[in-house]
């Protein structure tokens, strides 16, 4: 268990909470922070799923590459007419030719290759190629935001802990007060209601302890639930929060998030995706162009073996082509199309506007949040030094008689207050460092420490 050092008023206070308090530290594994991130980025279901998004994304660029290629494609078919044509040529020696035959079978098979297609393929390649980029930043954002959200689980799962051994400090010193309030009253010294107040407060700090149990049980099931470890499992966690403060500057930590926040990219190349729909939209303003090369057999059996065919009709042949399509009219559809993409690509230049303005307000925010905290760990830190003092007093006052059992009631609940403010002061801080982070988009705080000192350094 990690001790704090809140000063020399207070070694009573340590002492008791850390050797005389029975440990409630869960039996079973251990885990460090650095574990639980490890096991939370290689299991959890949002992570795995951004990975498969990046493979469908690759999986689509290479079949719009695909399209680049030429196409081998195949037909067969069969035409049946009911009244088969003969002419009589009337020439000696000659006699009827067949014209059609009843059974007709036909096999062709065809290579297209395109020449120009109003530069669909190459667009409709560097969208693909886009949506790529784009679902690697999602898998990084999904990175950010596990990570985020394990360190959240990891503190709060600490937090509780905490919350719980202060509630059985608490329980503790209650019935302790509640025994001295007992002989008290059996001595005639207090009246009937100051011990019914002692025994009310110790019911009720029972109650709240129990309480704090179920909130540890639920902190411990939600990072449990993120790093994939059974809902049963009984693990703790290792109690190491950062107290140090954060030496980086707010123009820094803005200046790296308009750089690495995977939404950020996610929206710039969403502006250029627009772009590129636009010229995709415009392209049906050109023709198609594309070079065929077939050969086609022909048969009056299933075969098609060039057998039962008319006297005209050759078994087989082999073409060359090159073939144009263009669309000269549909009603305007095609611009309608196109003034469409123009409005959702100017939709994704005011998204990506509306990102940034978004991002500089979560830094911001969460810097405040971390300076905030961090300043309220050594206000918070005194409070509990003055209050374990002012419960001091109040004992030794009550045993003497001097002051009442609501005073010592009193200054127990106010020393239960700033512990608890106290612990909030330092599991939230460490928190907003990692929320911090998660704004900036960097993987931890002890990252941007990195990166700024070697900034620092390199312009000195």
């Amino acid at each position: 268990m990690k001790r704090y050092t809140f000063g020399s008023g207070l070694l009573f206070s340590t002492l008791f909470v850390c050797l005389i308090l029975p440990s409630l530290a869960i039996a079973g594994k251990v885990f460090t922070l650095s574990e639980c991130l490890e096991m939370a980025q290689t299991r959890n279901p949002s992570v795995l799923a951004s990975m498969e998004r990046t493979a469908q994304a690759e999986w689509r660029k290479k079949s719009a590459y695909d399209n680049f290629l030429p196409r081998l494609n195949m037909d067969y078919g069969y035409t049946y007419l009911d009244n088969p044509t003969d002419i009589n040529t009337g020439l000696a020696g000659i006699g009827d030719v067949s014209v059609s035959v009843q059974n007709n079978y036909m096999m062709g098979l065809y290579l297209d290759q395109p020449l120009f297609t109003g530069y669909r393929l190459i667009e409709s390649y560097r969208l693909a190629d886009l949506g790529l980029k784009e679902a690697v930043a999602g898998e990084e954002l999904a990175m950010l935001e596990i990570t985020y959200q394990t360190v959240s689980a990891y503190y709060n799962l600490l937090m509780a802990v905490k919350f719980q051994e202060v509630m059985a400090a608490t329980v503790k010193q209650l019935e302790s007060h509640y025994d001295d309030s007992y002989q008290f009253y059996k001595n005639e010294i207090i009246p009937l209601n100051d011990l019914l107040e002692a025994e009310v407060y110790l019911a009720n700090a029972r109650q709240d302890s129990r309480l704090d149990a179920g909130n540890t049980r639920k902190a411990r099931t939600t990072l449990a639930t993120l790093i994939k470890e059974p809902l049963s499992a009984e693990f703790s966690v290792e109690d190491t929060p950062n107290l140090t403060p954060l030496p980086v500057d707010l123009e820094f930590l803005l200046q790296k998030a308009l750089t690495d926040r995977p939404e950020l990219k996610q929206a710039n190349y969403g502006v250029e995706s627009s772009g590129k729909q636009v010229v995709l939209a415009r392209s049906y303003y050109f023709p198609s162009v594309i070079m065929r090369a077939g050969h086609n057999r022909y048969g009056g059996d299933p075969m098609v073996d060039g057998t039962g065919l008319s006297d005209l009709q050759t078994p087989y042949e082999t073409t060359v082509g090159v073939y144009a399509q263009w669309e000269l009219f549909a009603w305007g559809q095609t611009g309608h199309n196109v003034n469409q993409a123009e409005a959702a690509r100017r939709e994704s230049q005011q998204h990506l506007i509306k990102v940034m303005d978004e991002i500089r307000m979560e830094v911001d925010d969460n810097y405040t949040s971390v300076q905030v905290s961090y300043s309220n760990i050594e206000a918070a830190q005194k409070a509990v030094e003055q209050a374990q003092e002012n419960l001091r007093m109040n004992e030794v006052r009550y045993k003497n008689q001097i002051a009442s059992s609501t005073d010592v009631i009193d200054a127990q609940t106010l020393l239960t207050s700033t512990r608890t403010k106290y612990y909030q002061a330092v599991y939230h801080y460490n928190i907003w460092l990692a929320s911090l982070a998660r704004s900036v988009g960097a993987a931890s705080w002890e990252e941007l420490v990195v990166e700024e000192a070697g900034r620092k350094q390199k312009h000195s």
